[in-house]
């Protein structure tokens, strides 16, 4: 009982200690579209019935595509009347630059307050919640097609090569670009110097550095982008041109910035005497080629010379080596070599028929050679080395019959 007389006590002190006088937290942002890159306004207001013994702590704002930045004297103290009474407090100003087009919103978040509680002046902390706060960013009708997107109003590019453009191989030469941008952060300066793809350079990037400075909440600042090249190959090359396209935002125009190529000059690499290690390797596989050469030919050596030797005797007790020898004879016009090859041809070959027309040939050329008449015919070699020709191929066919037409 004591129990529930203390719970009926103690919850119309915590209702009243609630439903006192609480601190006001308002936000005030743009309702106007707001162009990418460019600074959106947003102030925050805190006002309390009596004093805050600490600042506010108040949200920081960023998210993803946001450049949150906080001018100078951000905060300061401002008093109001409220219901009469003067209230005083703290007003922070925030410069929000989006990153993107398309609207922006802003979760949840919550003011940290500690005030003076008017009826016994000790310091109080409550949680007070922010108000909705939303922006709209925009892209330019007239910068729509350009990619990458860069709105300024002030924008230049320089070009410094440091190096000279005839190289010997292994030599270097950087390629570098600063980028100046006015009336935006040059954190959307996109990347300036395109990839090569050319196997007679090695490209070697570095980080991009970036400084960014502000006046009067405008903020400017620069990009710079360098390459090292180091030449690999002989022959002509060169850095490619550049071409950016920007928008000014105080003449709503598109302008352009072209960037000259770098022609390059590499020499071939100079020949370089190889290393006592390198002739070291050398000297070694070539001593073990040469002993696998010698183990081949020591063992293939009598085999081989025995295969030869073989294929010889098959050729020479062969048809195809009286062939040979009968048309060498034929050549030579040598009647009696021709009848003693003619006649080993016969017997080797399976088809002695076939010689027929040959010895009507020679036949012919003897009669001619040793006839007593005069006015007898000419000798025929000609036709001799004909029919020849006919008994090779009669022969071949011997050995090569064609298959059957319908097996």
């Amino acid at each position: 009982m004591r129990y529930l007389v203390f719970l009926m006590l103690f919850f119309p002190l915590q209702l009243g200690a609630q439903t006192g006088v609480q601190p006001q937290v308002t936000a005030e942002a743009p309702t106007d579209p707001v162009t990418v890159g460019q600074p959106a306004i947003v102030r925050i207001k805190v006002l309390v019935p009596t004093f805050m013994p600490s600042p506010p702590v108040f949200p920081s704002l960023e998210q993803e595509n946001m450049l949150v930045r906080l001018p100078e004297r951000a905060s300061g103290p401002i008093s109001e009347t409220v219901d009469g009474e003067t209230w005083s407090g703290v007003q922070r100003s925030y410069r929000l630059y989006p990153l993107q087009a398309g609207p922006i919103e802003f979760g949840k978040q919550e003011v940290v307050v500690t005030f003076a509680d008017p009826e016994t002046n000790a310091p109080t902390t409550v949680n007070v919640p922010l108000p909705k706060i939303a922006l709209n960013a925009v892209i330019p009708e007239g910068a729509r097609d350009l990619d990458p997107l860069i709105l300024a109003t002030g924008f230049t590019v320089d070009q410094k090569i440091d190096g000279s453009t005839e190289m010997e191989n292994g030599g270097a030469i950087t390629r570098r670009l600063t980028a100046k941008i006015v009336g935006t952060t040059p954190l959307l300066v996109p990347e300036l110097i395109p990839g090569i793809q050319d196997p007679r350079l090695s490209a070697y990037p570095k980080e991009p550095r970036f400084t960014e400075s502000e006046d009067r909440g405008v903020l400017s600042g620069q990009r710079v982008d360098e390459i090292v090249y180091l030449a690999q190959q002989g022959g002509q090359t060169q850095l490619q041109p550049i071409t950016i396209r920007w928008y000014n935002l105080n003449t709503n125009q598109i302008e352009k910035i072209d960037i000259d190529a770098v022609d390059l000059t590499l020499a071939p690499p100079k020949w370089q005497p190889p290393d006592a290690d390198t002739i070291f390797r050398l000297l070694a596989l070539a001593a073990g080629l040469t002993l696998v050469l010698w183990a081949l030919a020591r063992f293939l050596g009598p085999r081989v010379t025995s295969w030869k030797q073989a294929r010889r005797d098959r050729y020479q007790i062969s048809s195809d080596f009286a062939l040979d020898a009968l048309r060498k004879a034929l050549r030579a016009n040598d009647i009696s070599m021709s009848y003693s090859a003619l006649e080993l041809w016969k017997l080797r070959s399976d088809t002695p028929d076939m010689a027929i027309g040959l010895e009507e040939q020679l036949a012919r050329i003897g009669a001619a050679r040793y006839s007593s008449r005069t006015g007898s015919k000419p000798e025929a070699w000609a036709a001799a080395l004909s029919e020849l020709k006919v008994m090779k191929q009669a022969e071949h066919r011997a050995r090569n019959p064609l298959p059957p037409l319908n097996p």
